[in-house]
């Protein structure tokens, strides 16, 4: 079994009862395709996006998690069809979660006051991991307050000597904001800031 994570946007203009029908749409396809029982729905609601995709400036965010035998797998792309096909679905992202939630099991977090790698570097002439000082196995794309102190105030992703960040995490922690500026969550420019 495989878990994964289906983490889509929905237009907003849609009334409570399209969304709610297009919502079990999804749920119905994954469960006919896929031959998942249980699926995890969570609604998380209409958040502001980071840039307008489709001239919209907010979205209605779902997120599902649902467990795949390994024989299913390679039907993960008939269900990204039905979410291309589907108009009223902004944005999608599928996620394998095997790998996350491995080393999300092993983390060992060290209690610190320090939230920042600018505070944990300062005065040091060599910067040291700041990643492995908090005992951080891997980043959550959705987790945007700790991801933003990784991106300059031009939405640019800081390179490993400015953060003292090791290459292996450096590289999580891009595909990281790489997901979640694919989502909306953070900008890719300026000029969307607010």
């Amino acid at each position: 079994m495989r878990n994964y994570e289906l983490y889509f946007i929905i237009n907003p203009e849609l009334t409570a009862e399209k969304t709610d029908k297009l919502i079990d749409n999804i749920q119905q396809a994954i469960s006919h395709n896929l031959h998942v029982k249980d699926i995890q729905v969570q609604k998380e609601g209409v958040k502001k996006l980071a840039y307008p995709i489709k001239k919209q400036w907010t979205g209605f965010y779902v997120s599902f998690i649902f467990d795949v035998a390994d024989k299913d797998t390679i039907n993960i792309n008939t269900i990204e069809k039905v979410l291309n096909l589907e108009t009223n679905i902004v944005r999608h992202l599928i996620i394998n979660l095997d790998h996350f939630n491995k080393l999300k099991s092993k983390e060992n977090l060290n209690k610190t006051d320090i939230k920042d790698h600018r505070e944990f570097n300062k005065g040091k002439k060599k910067n040291k991991c700041f990643v492995k000082h908090l005992g951080l196995k891997d980043f959550d794309y959705k987790d945007i307050e700790f991801l933003n102190q990784f991106t300059s105030p031009y939405a640019k992703i800081f390179s490993s000597s400015k953060t003292g960040t090791s290459a292996k995490y450096q590289r999580k922690l891009s595909k990281a904001i790489k997901r979640a500026r694919h989502m909306a969550l953070m900008p890719f420019t300026t000029k969307h800031f607010n």
